[in-house]
């Protein structure tokens, strides 16, 4: 299940062939690090079986996964040989090493190091919702998102996954729905709110668990605070957070949702019932919370959305052996240590 959701419009005309795009994901397979390599990435059977789709098809929803492997490499032990290589340079020639050298030094110290470090496994789920428009990756974290737009861009030709925007910012859309008590229709105002005053102090007030409803609440709104967070429920169903940015976190079916629905799926592959179960909710969800924001706008008119930027160095793509970019991709190998992990479909 989607932990978290970012959500891109992939227009029509961006959008991949189904037919071709098991053969495309196969061209950039996940493959283990190799001994200098600080990171691995590609795509994996989605539904956990060996030599199994790389992408799945359930009710026309399109399903990937992708891998990510990386080294585990800690900052102050580079820092250690970094500096045992610049005194050793330095009792042979005299000389402290400048910081030209040192960066060379550093380049040197991480192809010692990272055949010896652990590795670390982790995974994003996309999903493509093509009679939607939409591209849904299982992540918030902006390295993670890079990542996994980066991969897919360059496994599938052509696909162009935009920045998906709505006529009113949900921030301002939070704030207005906690002013007046009511939310939009099918959704409703849950316990957790983060708020934050546009100061320069930047002062924050959390509610967890609590009642959204009280004066005090109505006191920080009512003195410029913005709302930063707020937790709502779909039809008594679904339960999540709602970001200023549109992303949305903490997803969670409600129990009674598995029981009654997912009776209906018993009898099929647990994957294909629990796939069913996820996007027909998000598929009548996302809609609807997208109306709620004053309707999808998708950039008629204006410029081509730019390719995605790449967070991994292309000196650092599966297979390709660490060079003097390996403290670059070491750094993005980090970044995506503490991102939005999950346990597979």
């Amino acid at each position: 299940m989607f932990k978290s959701l970012t959500a891109y419009h992939l227009p029509a005309v961006a959008q991949p062939d189904p037919e071709r795009l098991d053969e495309q994901l196969a061209a950039l397979p996940f493959k283990p690090c190799g001994p200098v390599e600080p990171i691995s990435f590609g795509f994996v059977p989605p539904r956990g079986r060996e030599h199994g789709p790389l992408a799945e098809r359930v009710n026309g929803h399109l399903l990937l996964k992708l891998q990510f492997e990386q080294r585990l490499l800690p900052g102050s032990v580079v820092r250690d040989r970094v500096d045992a290589l610049a005194q050793k340079l330095e009792q042979e020639s005299g000389r402290k090493p400048g910081a030209k050298r040192r960066r060379e030094l550093k380049d040197e110290a991480l192809i010692d190091l990272l055949p010896q470090a652990f590795t670390r496994q982790s995974s994003v789920r996309v999903w493509i919702a093509p009679m939607l428009e939409l591209l849904v990756v299982d992540a918030t974290a902006t390295a993670r998102l890079d990542a996994a737009l980066t991969a897919l861009t360059k496994a599938v030709p052509g696909l162009a996954p935009q920045p998906l925007q709505t006529a009113e910012s949900p921030a301002a859309c939070m704030k207005a729905w906690l002013a007046d008590g009511v939310a939009p229709a099918g959704f409703g105002i849950g316990r957790e709110a983060e708020l934050r005053s546009t100061d320069v102090q930047a002062a924050t007030v959390r509610y967890t668990r609590h009642a959204l409803d009280g004066e005090d609440l109505q006191q920080h709104l009512a003195a410029g605070k913005e709302v930063r967070k707020l937790q709502l429920n779909w039809k008594d169903r679904l339960d999540f957070v709602l970001a200023e940015n549109g992303q949305l976190s903490k997803l969670k079916l409600d129990d009674g949702v598995f029981e009654a629905d997912g009776a209906e799926h018993s009898e099929q592959d647990p994957f294909d019932g629990d796939a069913l179960l996820l996007t027909g909710e998000l598929a009548q969800l996302l809609p609807a919370l997208f109306e709620g924001l004053g309707g999808r706008v998708d950039g008629l008119g204006a410029a081509p959305a730019q390719p995605a930027s790449s967070a991994i160095p292309s000196a650092q793509a599966p297979n390709r052996p660490a060079a003097t970019s390996a403290a670059a991709a070491l750094a993005v190998a980090n970044s995506l240590q503490d991102g939005d992990d999950a346990p597979p479909w």
